[in-house]
């Protein structure tokens, strides 16, 4: 019979140590979950089982760090484009007036005034 080797040894790949710190500021940045992977040097695969909640956290942190963004050169800056842009995203505002018979024929009335 044979012995078995060292309890020490473990079998299968080495396991690739990811700095969670780096994955999240790559997601604020909005990469996909595919360039992250790349940057990283592990498959896509590998964040999803172990960086899932980093990567979930970076998104939504740049999201924020965004909006705070738009707001502010909305807001603070009087960016008029800006402005427009969130009320219509935010305050559901359009750009076509509401169409309430448009084909009618607005009334006239001259006044006393105008007929000498």
């Amino acid at each position: 019979m044979t012995e078995k080797s060292d309890k020490n040894t473990t079998k299968g790949r080495p396991k690739i140590q990811l700095d969670c710190d780096q994955i999240r500021r790559l997601a604020e940045l909005q990469c996909s979950r595919g360039e992250i992977a790349y940057v990283m040097g592990c498959s896509v695969d590998t964040l999803d089982r172990h960086h899932k909640a980093c990567i979930n956290e970076g998104k939504a942190q740049g999201k924020i760090k965004l909006r705070r963004a738009m707001y502010r050169n909305a807001v603070e800056k009087d960016n008029a484009v800006m402005q427009i842009w969130l009320s219509k995203n935010y305050l559901g505002f359009q750009d076509q007036p509401a169409t309430e018979e448009s084909s009618s024929v607005l009334p006239w009335e001259e006044s006393k005034d105008d007929s000498k």
